[in-house]
């Protein structure tokens, strides 16, 4: 005699739905344990308040970041920090193994807890994550496209024309050991930037020039007056960076350098000033 599996099977009861309830609404159960769920949800009227409670938290939520994202859309990284964050605090059990659920009250307060640390990313992220990109491309000594010994030192600058929609030429440093090395296209995040190096006695700098006409970077850091200027100083990865704003752009500047000589080395940049 064959034994129908779904027969020798016990129907879900409310405990096993209850820490079942994330993941059977995250579709994460099988076809068999979700069809369970179905069935005890249509008969349960307490089961089916809570499942309609616990969808309406998550419809509140992306509402939420949505209004923290200033009703447009996060970054890619910013959604994936979210979406680990999520993972982490609610990896939710299978609903046969014997877990206590959360309550409808942590998961609200999980919802709360996120959309302020979605908040926080948005108003720091950003800035932060300009100074560790443009750090760690500066560290990877990518080759140049373009040098100054082909094209000369203004060359560099009309080299950008036509390939970036501003104005990328690279600003010359009084100081007499500066010498601009050449350049190459880069990006930061989903943004096209300018690439610049220059070289030291000792090592060299990397400056990442890129448009920012919403000023989402540049506002982390300690903020200093250079001369006309304010600038930020940041530490990220041992090296020290300046980033400063002229108009609609702004600039990143990577150094191994002591951040006093870096703060000395900007103010002797031409054009330097906030606008």
């Amino acid at each position: 005699m064959t034994i129908d599996p779904t027969e020798a099977t016990p129907a879900m009861d409310c405990a096993e739905l209850e820490r079942a309830l994330d993941a059977w609404i995250d579709g994460e159960l099988d076809a068999r344990e979700d069809a369970e769920a179905e069935r005890h949800v249509a008969a349960c009227e307490r089961c089916r308040q809570q499942a309609n409670a616990a969808r309406q938290v998550r419809s509140a939520i992306r509402v939420k970041l949505r209004e923290a994202m200033g009703g447009g859309s996060a970054s890619d990284g910013l959604r994936e920090r979210i979406h680990v964050a999520l993972v982490a605090e609610r990896r939710a059990p299978r609903w046969r193994r014997l877990v206590p659920p959360l309550p409808l009250a942590g998961l609200v307060a999980l919802a709360i807890g996120i959309v302020v640390a979605a908040t926080l990313l948005a108003a720091r992220g950003d800035g932060d994550a300009l100074v560790d990109e443009a750090v760690a491309k500066h560290a990877r000594d990518l080759p140049l496209e373009v040098t100054s010994a082909s094209v000369g030192q203004d060359g560099v600058g009309s080299w950008f024309a036509g390939k970036l929609d501003f104005n990328a030429a690279p600003p010359r440093f009084r100081a007499g050991d500066v010498r601009l090395a050449g350049a190459r296209l880069s990006h930061i995040q989903d943004r096209p930037a300018a690439y610049v190096r220059y070289d030291l006695p000792r090592g060299h700098l990397g400056l990442f020039i890129l448009e920012d006409a919403q000023r989402r970077f540049g506002a982390s850091g300690r903020a200093v007056r250079v001369g006309p200027a304010t600038v930020r100083l940041l530490t990220a990865r041992g090296f020290h960076v300046a980033v400063w704003r002229r108009d609609a752009l702004v600039y990143s500047l990577v150094s191994d350098m002591d951040e006093a000589d870096l703060a000395r080395l900007v103010e002797t940049a031409d054009g330097l000033g906030d606008r």
